[in-house]
């Protein structure tokens, strides 16, 4: 999967665009900053818009293209992100370290995902939130973005199992008009969740 992302990012425009996604940012300016990580970040377009907004950033993803993109982005733009250049199960997780964890289009397999959560969930303040949007599994055989196999998908129940020690603000399903860069773009069923750790 690295030299398939890799591939992806390779080219010089930004494939998923540079401004953020529309429900983290909303999301965001609904708290005031603090630390936040997101894994999978790609190119950065939700990093730098976090650190613009006065938080201070921990990223990662497998792919060094997105790497190289995002920290060139944050250069541009006098901006700090801390970001790893790692596999998921390498990334060291601070337990009780983060006031936001913020996971946007982040899709792999079964197994993996359920480790993702559990270890997001872990590495919240108490008080801290977990922001999260996805394809539905419904979204499946449309063209306008995400993976093509049903395991990668999410849904309700996903949600609710994976995130049950999180207190739900937000749960659902929505069919939207995608338009971020060249790989999302047209009408789309994404899932959108963010639950808040009380404890």
């Amino acid at each position: 999967m690295t030299q398939f992302w890799d591939n992806r990012y390779s080219t010089r425009q930004f494939v998923y665009g540079k401004e953020p996604n529309h429900f983290f940012s909303s999301e965001l300016k609904k708290i005031s900053p603090g630390s936040i990580l997101l894994p999978g970040e790609g190119e950065g377009r939700n990093a730098i818009y976090a650190a613009r907004s006065g938080w201070t950033v921990d990223a990662f993803d497998q792919s060094r293209q997105g790497y190289q993109k995002a920290i060139a982005y944050a250069l541009e733009l006098d901006l700090q992100i801390n970001y790893d250049v790692c596999r998921m199960g390498d990334f060291k997780f601070k337990p009780g370290h983060y006031d936001v964890v913020a996971l946007i289009n982040f899709h792999a397999g079964r197994p993996e995902t359920e480790y993702l959560h559990r270890k997001v969930c872990e590495s919240l303040k108490p008080g801290g939130r977990v922001i999260l949007e996805a394809f539905h599994k419904e979204q499946l055989g449309n063209d306008s973005g995400g993976p093509g196999s049903l395991e990668m998908l999410f849904d309700e129940n996903m949600i609710q199992s994976d995130f049950e020690g999180l207190d739900p603000l937000l749960l659902e399903k929505s069919r939207t008009s995608m338009n971020e860069g060249c790989s999302h773009q047209g009408e789309a069923i994404i899932i959108r969740y963010t639950g808040i750790k009380s404890k």
